[in-house]
């Protein structure tokens, strides 16, 4: 890094002399402000990234860097693993792809919130809220090839992706083009021993050939004045082509072609005291399904349908009134949207077709009371919501909570939820699709057989109830150490449930006996695996975990407590910080540099543990399925009762190094014919990274090593007449990855013009990279 930009104020540090006296102590003034980009609410964050933290992950974009964080991001109040709801800048966005690409150096910072600050933006609370701050003011042009082979048996990969993005101010544009092609995966590679003739495994894939090609593009800005508008378009293409079996006249294919189109847009402002976000969306996705049945009459069976989603909602905060304690924060939803499913499917000579629609209509409120300061912050919500359905009538969501700080860095919550959901119109509507040869375990006679699997949409299923209870804290309770404990006691309760057809065991043939043929020796032959319903599902757990991070490598004197941030010039230094505060330019490779270098280097360590304490599910007709203790749903078998994610990371002077454990328990599926037992499951996998340009010397790295600046040669300033030229910014680089290439727009005018609108440096200051100031604050 050529040069630090460091500013004297250091949180419980020795802040730099200030050229004017202090005022005296009675005179002393505190004004707080929210820090930009910060979300709705009373609730603090269970975690805040800087980014330097973000660079020790070594992720090259959003998506990455949540899927670095993993249990840290997710959640068990919701249905399924649905991921977190992202912010930007603390308002929403109209969908994940808008904002999956943007690089990680683009980060200023990420906020990981609670679910129940979920209800402020307009979603349910049952999934964690992860907010991105991006910089005011960044530029960048990636392209990325990527090539993986398997040593034995895996997936051959090639993949290029082109990303660029401009970030000033509220103005942003990105635009995206992806390409991705996977190998596909036989049995024979894994080694798996087919019964009869061996040449079968050969014929049937584990996982197909894949080829997915995507475009996408998005502009942000301010239009209309002080209206915030985006507007974000993508297109995605997939091909599959996979191996089933073989049949009489040879192998036996199915493949798959599908096409999803969106256009998103979203508008945001203030009115008043009010802030407002109207959301809007337009989706589309085709699927076409051909597979071979190996049947004479019959030979293929085709499937095709057409999903359309158009929705539009508006979202308001603001306080209504104010209590002795504080404001209240009121948030208020409403939306609309329409459905069209259309769906059709041949399997000889009978065809099936089937249209369906619907229509919703949604309001929501949530309202936090700040009850009193006298026992530290106590605070209420209360939240309901109403859906009306034009295929299943209304829907009711009911929910409450509380929330406790007794004193700093301690927030205990609590909150009770009763959600009424009906099945999608997917699992309503989908095409019939006729699986010959399908792998199947039955565990009535203990073996695996290949049987006919018919999948497709179930008409009569039922709405369900879902209840939860939660418990949680989190606990900084060290104010200048970067360790935080938390803990989610969860307990959820499901009527009716709506999941996929189950692994075939004795009680779930009971209960769903018209699902399964035998033949005459009782042997399977076809299992109708569409969805259904259970009677009830149970369960309970404990999740709990701790996050560590300091710098590595002992700091300067006074600097100890100090956070570190970064910006990308001067200028933004100087806007950011109080007047008063004074600013160093520190020389790269001088000796006081090194002795800050540890500043910016980072040393992690997390653990998550998930310890499930009650997990089972009661069928229609009474049998009970106890999936942590014999029982399963699927060929994992059955549910793990401990489930641990650790990782450990370390980044200094642009190296850097993760490494992700994860464990879970064995489990145990009880058989007629004798118990299936699966060990424990451990993985590990290894990170490195490296930013090649701070290695070579920053700013006089070779080129190659750089990136490629931008090459116009001079402008002139009209308003002091001076020239102003372009200086390349340093590219960031990998080992594990494929090198990326970076430009920066030419900004470097030293001119006082180009400093006031934040584009130089002052003309008697250092240079520094676009991407390398740094200011503890």
């Amino acid at each position: 890094m050529a040069s630090l930009l460091l500013a004297g104020l250091l949180a419980g540090g020795q802040a730099a002399p200030a050229p004017a006296p202090p005022p005296p102590r009675d005179e002393i003034v505190v004004k707080g402000e929210r820090p930009r980009g910060s979300v709705a609410g009373t609730i603090p964050p269970e975690r805040t990234l800087s980014s330097l933290d973000i660079r020790a992950y070594g992720a090259n974009n959003v998506q990455e860097l949540l899927q670095s964080l993993g249990a840290a991001v997710s959640s068990g109040r919701g249905r399924g693993d649905a991921g977190p709801a992202v912010l930007l800048n603390g308002r929403r966005v109209s969908s994940f792809n808008e904002i999956a690409s943007i690089p990680t150096e683009a980060i200023e910072r990420t906020e990981i919130l609670p679910e129940a600050v979920a209800l402020a933006y307009g979603f349910a609370a049952d999934r964690k809220v992860v907010n991105i701050v991006t910089r005011e003011r960044f530029s960048s042009t990636i392209g990325q090839a990527t090539f993986g082979m398997p040593t034995e048996g895996g997936q051959a990969t090639i993949g290029a992706t082109a990303n660029l993005l401009r970030l000033q101010g509220d103005t942003r544009t990105m635009l995206q083009a992806e390409y991705n092609r996977s190998s596909a995966l036989t049995e024979d590679e894994r080694d798996i021993v087919q019964p009869g003739d061996p040449a079968t495994a050969r014929a049937r894939t584990l996982l197909p050939e894949t080829r997915r090609a995507a475009l996408g593009g998005t502009v942000a800005g301010t239009p209309l004045g002080e209206v915030a508008a985006t507007l974000d378009a993508r297109v995605e293409t997939l091909a599959t082509r996979a191996l089933v079996g073989r049949g009489a006249d040879g192998v036996l294919r199915r493949d798959g072609d599908s096409t999803t189109a969106h256009l998103g847009t979203t508008l945001g402002g203030r009115m008043a005291k009010w802030l407002w976000t109207a959301t809007a969306t337009l989706d589309r996705t085709r699927s076409d399904t051909a597979t071979d049945t190996g049947i004479a009459a019959a030979p293929r069976n085709d499937a095709r349908f057409t999903n359309m989603l158009a929705q539009a909602d508006l979202l308001v905060n603001g306080s209504p009134f104010a209590l002795p304690a504080g404001n209240a924060a009121l948030s208020l939803r409403g939306g609309v949207a329409t459905r069209i499913f259309d769906s059709r499917s041949r399997l000889g000579e009978t065809v099936g077709t089937a249209s369906l629609g619907r229509d919703a209509a949604n309001v929501q409120a949530s309202i936090d009371l700040l009850l009193t300061r006298s026992v530290g912050l106590v605070s209420l919500n209360a939240n309901a919501a109403l859906e009306r359905l034009s295929d299943a009538g209304s829907l009711r969501t009911l929910g409450g909570g509380v929330q406790w700080t007794p004193v700093a860095g301690l927030t205990l919550l609590g909150s009770l939820g009763a959600e009424q959901s009906a099945p999608s119109v997917e699992q309503l509507g989908s095409p019939l699709l006729v699986l010959p040869n399908a792998r199947t375990f039955d565990a009535l006679r203990g073996e695996t057989v290949d049987a006919t699997r018919i999948l497709g949409g179930n008409r009569a299923l039922r709405p369900d109830d879902r209840y939860v209870t939660a418990l949680g804290l989190s606990w900084q309770p060290w104010a200048k150490t970067d360790f935080t404990l938390t803990a989610d006691y969860i307990r959820t309760r499901i009527d009716d449930p709506i999941v996929s057809f189950p692994l075939l065991t004795p009680a779930v043939e009971a209960a769903f006996p018209d699902r399964v043929m035998r033949d005459a020796g009782g042997r399977l032959q076809r299992i109708d695996a569409t969805p259904v319903n259970f009677a009830r599902s149970e369960q309970q757990e404990l999740r709990w975990g701790l996050r560590y991070v300091r710098p590595l490598g002992p700091l300067p004197p006074g600097v100890e407590p100090a956070r570190v941030r970064t910006f990308s010039s001067e200028a933004e230094v100087r806007r950011r910080l109080p007047p008063g505060a004074r600013i160093q330019m520190i020389e790269a490779g001088s000796p006081q540099a090194r002795r800050f270098e540890n500043l910016m280097s980072r040393l992690m360590f997390s653990i998550d543990h998930v310890w499930r304490w009650q997990d089972r599910v009661v069928l229609p007709g009474g049998g009970v399925l106890d999936l942590l203790d014999g029982d399963a749903l699927d060929l994992r078998g059955g549910r793990a009762r401990h489930s641990v994610e650790a990782q450990a990371g370390a980044f200094k002077r642009g190296l850097g190094a993760r490494i992700t454990a994860r464990w879970q328990a064995g489990t145990t599926l009880h058989a007629p014919g004798g118990d299936l037992r699966f060990g424990d499951l451990a993985t590990v996998d290894l990170n490195l990274f490296a930013n090649i340009a701070d290695q070579m010397g920053g700013t006089r790295a070779p080129r190659w090593a750089r990136g490629r600046g931008c090459r116009s040669a001079s402008r002139t300033c009209s308003r002091r007449g001076r020239r102003c030229a372009t200086r390349p910014v340093p590219r960031r680089s990998r080992f594990s990855r494929p090198i990326s290439t970076r430009s920066a727009a030419p900004s470097r005018c030293r001119c006082a013009r180009c400093f006031e609108r934040g584009v130089a440096p002052q003309a008697n200051s250092v240079r520094t990279p676009r991407d390398g100031s740094v200011s503890p604050s």
